[in-house]
């Protein structure tokens, strides 16, 4: 009887999975969606599908809640902005990054409000969090920045950092019943935008392929149970993927395997292989290569070998 119980406890969690999965990778659809209607000027349209993103999982991203709250402003609806707002403090957006992006509404009863109740909500949001390994995680990264300093820094520093901080994340992930420490565990103290690196997984940067590879199955659960977003994989994939086309002079010219990297000094981005690329973008949820770069205002070239 017991195993029985067991086997039906593990098929119920492998389908509640299975299902999270797919939430978020219909919410990831639905942003892109929401924030191609803002691009066309369509407010009412994207607020819309903002609502219709924001039912189909528990935690919506906090860079999601502000970029609705922003379209919300065009269109007048200061009650809409101040529900934005308020979701996106309760994972973790701040005070700072709110005043730094809207003005109208920082005029109406509404932000008002939402001032007074900031502390207790920012506060909600701290208490839900592992505030100690979220430190630990944070360290790693400021020692993982300071070891390439070009004055203090050096090769062998960075050497025996990045080969600490591997195997560390290796533990946290072990201790953490298999599972990468995420926005829901260690908080999103990301204040750059959705497009900016991980606050944590800029470290994976440093690492070799195969270790970013090691830990790719981790990074990409994690994307599809709303832990992190695709925004903060998409880079360290993509840099320990490149791929040499060219040279100019001192310059090596490389293309991309995901196309998270935008155009540069004149140059367009170059995909490896776009076909390649919308596949594997699809599988974690992020947006066609076409929308992405029209998002960013970038440009980007299929790479075509001669």
């Amino acid at each position: 009887m017991k195993k029985i119980l067991a086997f039906l406890i593990t098929i119920l969690l492998f389908g509640m999975s299975k299902l999270s999965a797919q939430n978020y990778l219909n919410y990831y659809e639905k942003i892109n969606e929401a924030e191609i209607a803002n691009l066309d000027k369509e407010f009412k349209k994207a607020d819309s599908i903002y609502r219709m993103a924001f039912e189909l999982v528990e935690k919506p991203f906090k860079d999601d809640y502000l970029l609705a709250s922003i379209n919300s402003e065009k269109l007048n609806d200061n009650q809409k902005t101040y529900g934005y707002l308020k979701n996106g403090i309760l994972v973790g957006l701040t005070e700072k990054r709110i005043k730094k992006e809207l003005s109208k509404f920082k005029k109406s009863d509404e932000w008002k409000s939402l001032k007074k109740e900031y502390d207790l909500t920012r506060e909600e949001y701290l208490k839900s969090l592992n505030l100690t390994l979220r430190k630990e995680l944070t360290e790693m990264v400021d020692k993982d920045q300071a070891s390439r300093h070009p004055i203090f820094g050096s090769w062998k520093k960075s050497k025996k950092v990045d080969s600490y901080n591997y195997k560390r994340l290796l533990e946290i992930i072990k201790e953490n019943n298999g599972k990468w420490p995420d926005r829901f565990i260690i908080g999103d103290g990301n204040e750059n935008g959705k497009y900016a690196f991980g606050e944590i997984t800029i470290m994976l940067h440093h690492f070799s392929k195969d270790e970013v590879l090691n830990l790719k199955p981790y990074l990409i659960d994690a994307i599809l149970t709303g832990g992190l977003s695709p925004y903060n994989v998409v880079y360290p994939l993509d840099y320990t993927n490149s791929k040499m086309i060219g040279r100019r002079g001192k310059f090596i010219d490389s293309c991309h395997y995901l196309g998270a990297y935008l155009s540069s000094n004149g140059n367009k981005a170059v995909i490896c292989d776009c076909e390649k690329a919308e596949e594997e973008r699809k599988k974690i949820g992020l947006e066609p290569l076409d929308d992405y770069f029209r998002k960013r205002n970038s440009t980007y070239d299929c790479y075509e070998q001669k």
